[in-house]
């Protein structure tokens, strides 16, 4: 996952600081490298690394989820979710990434509107996309936790299929928190933590597994591009994710965020 801001940060740096606040401000302060860079959000002085994308669509994206290689495991917990986990180098699921979605954190997320971006391959390295225009995450609580964290997502474009769609509206379900509309906990099921419904189109931080498997379901899916099952690493019809990571941009940023612009 990356995002990045369009329009500028309606609030603009102090002259007297030059600390980059999100991936964008790095990248207009003359970084064209991918990396990890430190940014300084206006509600955090202290700061923190992440990493920025300065290749895809134009650069200035910030990495808040990836999967590569199958090191991190992510059939993980509320409480690991929310506060993040693996290396910002590698596989992770960004530091306090559902807070920064919607809380008064470096990216409140639920007054503006956020361009997703998923980026996938596979081991036959077949690579898609899908792109949305429209992302938020507790867009209309008050309480975002507490409301579960539900995900609007609207506008997709791109190669890879629309398999979110169906997750928009839904609470962000974990193996120690059931917030889907199934009798089984989805993410226990599955063995992942999404946005479920019953069950699932998509479950990017599902189990990684390497070429053909026999269970159903449980990996890295895109089903419009993966189908449920790999059946075989060999084959050409249905695949396991070798590598992908979820970029997000803003198309309007009414109040400062960490995420980059273009």
């Amino acid at each position: 996952l990356v995002a990045k801001c369009s329009a500028p940060h309606s609030t603009p740096r102090n002259s007297g600081n030059h600390k980059p606040r999100d991936c964008s401000d790095v990248q207009d302060d003359g970084n064209n490298q991918n990396g990890v860079y430190s940014v300084f959000p206006t509600h955090d002085p202290d700061g923190f690394m992440v990493y920025c994308d300065m290749t895809t669509d134009g650069g200035g994206w910030t990495v808040i989820q990836r999967r590569e290689d199958g090191s991190v495991g992510f059939f993980r917990g509320w409480e690991a979710y929310k506060e993040g986990f693996g290396k910002t180098t590698g596989e992770h699921w960004l530091v306090t990434l559902l807070m920064v979605l919607n809380e008064d954190g470096m990216m409140n997320i639920t007054h503006l509107n956020i361009n997703l971006r998923i980026d996938m391959a596979d081991f036959d390295n077949a690579t898609a996309f899908a792109h949305y225009s429209e992302f938020s995450v507790g867009r209309d609580s008050v309480n975002p936790e507490e409301d579960g964290y539900p995900l609007n997502v609207e506008g997709y474009s791109g190669t890879a299929g629309d398999s979110l769609l169906k997750h928009s509206g839904m609470r962000f379900t974990t193996k120690d928190r059931d917030q889907d509309q199934s009798e089984n906990n989805c993410a226990s099921y599955y063995q992942g933590a999404w946005w479920y419904r019953n069950c699932h189109t998509s479950n990017l931080n599902g189990q990684y597994l390497s070429g053909g498997h026999a269970s159903y379901a449980d990996g890295v899916e895109w089903s419009s591009w993966t189908g449920w099952q790999a059946e075989s690493s060999q084959s050409s019809h249905q695949f396991v994710h070798l590598v992908q990571h979820i970029l997000v941009t803003s198309a309007t940023c009414s109040e400062n965020v960490l995420f980059n612009r273009t």
